[in-house]
């Protein structure tokens, strides 16, 4: 089996990070392969923000908290209500790729970005976990100042999120995959 489709295979979502910061020529190259991922007709409709402080994660996550605890969803307001909750599981950093708003594959696109971004901390030795849920306070008018605070430009809307680090946990056993999912029509 070649490297990159062990890479793929080893891929899995870390939740706990140790504290020590990514190397810059790591970050590099993380970045160098979202900016690579497949786009509709090459518009490239993103926009990374490279999130290196660990307050201003914290502060998104306060925010996110916030909002979830005023949610009519019980589920959700357990959620916010663990007093570990982390939108960012405890990373050192994360990138936040947003998505141009009138670009028709946008989503597609930067989805793309975040997966090759994904595959290439763990090709680097690095965890990582994609993440949609880090957003819900962006979302809201109330919200609005987190975008100004992070850059995001204006036609821009945070779509996803990439946590990375070191990770500080044994993930043991991978699940099974779901079976009955692939059709072959010959």
């Amino acid at each position: 089996m070649n490297e990159t489709i062990r890479n793929i295979l080893a891929r899995r979502s870390m939740r706990s990070y140790e504290a020590r910061p990514v190397e810059e020529e790591k970050l590099a190259a993380i970045l160098e392969c979202a900016q690579f991922a497949p786009s509709a007709t090459n518009r490239q409709p993103w926009h990374f923000t490279v999130v290196l402080s660990r307050a201003m994660l914290d502060k998104i996550s306060a925010e996110n908290k916030k909002v979830m605890l005023a949610s009519p969803d019980e589920k959700v307001r357990q959620r916010a209500q663990d007093p570990g909750y982390d939108s960012f599981r405890g990373a050192p950093m994360a990138i936040i790729v947003s998505g141009a708003k009138e670009a028709a594959y946008a989503a597609c696109d930067c989805a793309n970005a975040v997966e090759n971004m994904a595959i290439a901390a763990t090709s680097l030795g690095l965890g990582s976990c994609y993440l949609g849920s880090f957003k819900v306070a962006m979302e809201r008018p109330e919200g609005a100042h987190l975008l100004a605070e992070l850059g995001i430009p204006e036609g821009y809307v945070p779509l996803y999120a990439l946590s990375i680090g070191y990770g500080n946990e044994s993930l043991g056993e991978r699940a099974p995959r779901k079976e009955g999912t692939i059709t072959f029509i010959q």
